[in-house]
């Protein structure tokens, strides 16, 4: 078996397992890229969410202001809380690593969902989110920071959160932006908080906000 379905099935298997856990879960306030991100999209435009889990809170946000929703993962039982949680929305069960869509979306958003992936996974789904953009369209993207710097961040990639096994990996700011800005993609904010929870511990998120320019 391949680095692609080990990684994706172990994910899958983990986020099942802790589907109703995480469903239970209290949610951090929204960082405020979220809010920009949403004023940067068109009115009524069309924004996929890659990961989006419970549907909460973000599917939610997104109804609520009237864009045209589509929230994808690889969890099966995700995809029914989500549909239970946000009724309006429409939910897929896929991998983003089997995306395939073409000049589809005014906004593709990843709330801590890449950290699930590989090195090699990231570049192949950033190249599919780039295919998913109109041009001029926003890619929000929320990830960990490595805790301590000069750590090789690929030990300790199988990791327990909430009880399940899975494969998680901090990125750097300068892995992040050699991928992506390659691809065609213009970074328009950078923002950074360290976050506590009973869920995850300490977490040293970082969000960016893309544009589309090519």
């Amino acid at each position: 078996m391949d680095d692609k379905l080990n990684v994706i099935s172990l994910n899958r298997k983990a986020w099942n397992n802790v589907a109703e856990k995480y469903n239970d879960a209290k949610y951090n306030s929204l960082n405020p890229l979220v809010e920009y991100f949403c004023a940067e999209v068109p009115e009524n435009g069309s924004i996929l969410d890659l990961g989006s889990g419970s549907g909460l809170p973000f599917a939610e946000l997104f109804v609520k202001k009237g864009f045209n929703y589509l929230g994808v993962d690889i969890s099966p039982q995700m995809i029914k809380i989500a549909q239970n949680n946000v009724p309006s929305a429409n939910f897929k069960e896929l991998s983003m690593t089997d995306l395939n869509f073409e000049n589809e979306f005014e906004g593709v958003f990843s709330s801590y969902a890449m950290l699930l992936l590989t090195p090699q996974l990231f570049k192949d789904v950033a190249k599919r989110i780039i295919n998913a953009l109109k041009k001029d369209g926003l890619f929000y993207l929320s990830l960990n920071e490595p805790r301590v710097k000069g750590k090789d961040l690929d030990e300790d990639v199988i990791c327990e959160i909430m009880g399940a096994t899975m494969y998680s990996r901090a990125y750097t700011e300068e892995e992040v932006l050699n991928i992506f800005s390659p691809l065609g993609l213009k970074c328009l904010k950078i923002y950074r908080e360290v976050q506590n929870s009973e869920e995850f511990g300490v977490e040293h998120m970082i969000v960016f906000v893309f544009r589309k320019i090519e």
